[in-house]
């Protein structure tokens, strides 16, 4: 932290040095709170009767009418077989434990939440951490994996980090050639296209989170997709504590079963799901924009072919050409009312619960984990609070190289 400090006040001495004008202007403050996350749910008249009729009848979980309906649609939606859980790590521990996965090693991004190191750890298996392409999509590098393959490497657990797909293509050769499985927690990309096809269809089997951060919510929630009608049978049996058909357990299973209140709101999420993700795209264009004029600033971007629902919209903090680091930017932000999430960081490869690959160095990662700050994207953001956002980050950089007080 001391010598952080005094990197910045460095900074700031070498920027005072120079004939650089800049214009006063006052700054700039949201009237309410941007907050990282918005949750935007439907009204309960939208839904009420059906939940009281579910409470009148008692039929509130064990998948009853409401969750197969919602199973149903989002089938639909995806073009993909798909089950829901009570929420995405359950699901995600489901999908690995349907596909074999109980031992042996699992290449994993470390550039991603904790919750996919923790769901290969928790059915038994090594998470084996590789490094990411570049500090702007931030998909898993197929390189990089290709090279911590060893004979103990049974599957590819790839990540759509902040909604942006994966390399599905080149990951799933490497799995083909290998004979492994290839899977991918797509936790924060329900809604995301790759060449017009929705996530959900490109590998062995994905998992959506439907938490109340994610694009699409249903307060707590989550999917596993897949057409694979073995492996997604076997996650349904997972699913309900290892049961098919009886009492009997083929394995050890879980309940991760969803409850019908979640499952009516996500019935009514996805009647205006599309509009939500276009408006969530269109923040972040316009955005874009604003932030390309500034220097210092790395706005993260979708792949060719690639259409994100964006989660969040990650900006990469260049210390020396904006003038402040990444955690005096995402302070000074705070005083114009407009909260970031440096997400994600620490890397999971340095975290405590994974200790004995502390040493492991993943360049890519560590350089975007430790300089990365996500913005706000909202499904109901409006065309002034991206422009709000936009001041801010132009108002602390133009302080920080006038060595204005922040």
């Amino acid at each position: 932290m001391e010598q952080k400090l005094q990197d910045n006040i460095g900074i700031r001495r070498r920027l005072e040095r120079t004939d650089t004008v800049v214009p006063e202007f006052p700054m700039p403050r949201a009237p309410n709170p941007l907050n990282i996350v918005r949750p935007s749910f439907p009204k309960t008249e939208q839904f009420l009767a059906a939940f009281e009729t579910a409470l009148e009848t008692g039929q509130v979980a064990n998948n009853s009418r409401w969750v197969v309906e919602f199973e149903k649609r989002l089938s639909e939606y995806l073009g993909v077989p798909s089950l829901v859980f009570c929420n995405g790590q359950i699901g995600l521990m489901a999908m690995l434990r349907a596909a074999g996965i109980t031992s042996g090693e699992v290449i994993v991004p470390s550039f991603t939440f904790c919750a996919t190191p923790h769901a290969v750890e928790w059915v038994g298996a090594e998470p084996v951490f590789a490094d990411i392409m570049d500090d702007l999509t931030m998909r898993l590098d197929p390189d990089d994996v290709e090279r911590r393959i060893t004979d103990r490497t049974v599957a590819i657990l790839a990540v759509d980090a902040y909604g942006v797909a994966s390399d599905y293509a080149s990951l799933a050769d490497i799995a083909k050639r290998h004979k492994l499985k290839f899977l991918v927690d797509s936790a924060p990309s329900f809604g995301t296209r790759v060449d017009g096809q929705p996530v959900g269809r490109f590998a062995d089997a994905q998992m959506f989170s439907f938490h109340a951060t994610k694009t699409f919510s249903t307060m707590e929630g989550g999917c596993v997709s897949s057409h694979d009608s073995e492996l997604l049978a076997r996650v349904k049996a997972v699913r309900n504590f290892g049961q098919v058909d009886s009492s009997d357990c083929g394995e050890p299973g879980l309940n991760g079963k969803m409850l019908e209140v979640s499952a009516l709101i996500g019935i009514e999420q996805l009647k205006t799901f599309e509009l939500a993700v276009t408006t969530r795209r269109r923040a972040v264009e316009r955005m874009r924009r604003g932030l390309s004029e500034i220097p210092g600033l790395h706005v993260g971007r979708e792949p060719k072919g690639v259409e994100a629902n964006w989660l969040f919209l990650p900006v990469i903090i260049d210390a020396q050409q904006f003038g402040l680091d990444r955690e005096a930017v995402a302070a000074a932000l705070e005083k114009c009312n407009v909260f970031v999430r440096k997400y994600y960081s620490p890397p999971c490869h340095h975290m405590t619960a994974y200790r004995t690959q502390n040493d492991v160095k993943l360049d890519v990662t560590e350089r975007t984990a430790y300089n990365v700050i996500a913005l706000p994207v909202y499904n109901d953001m409006t065309d002034d609070e991206c422009d709000l956002i936009v001041a801010a980050l132009h108002y602390v950089h133009q302080s920080a190289i006038s060595g204005k007080s922040l």
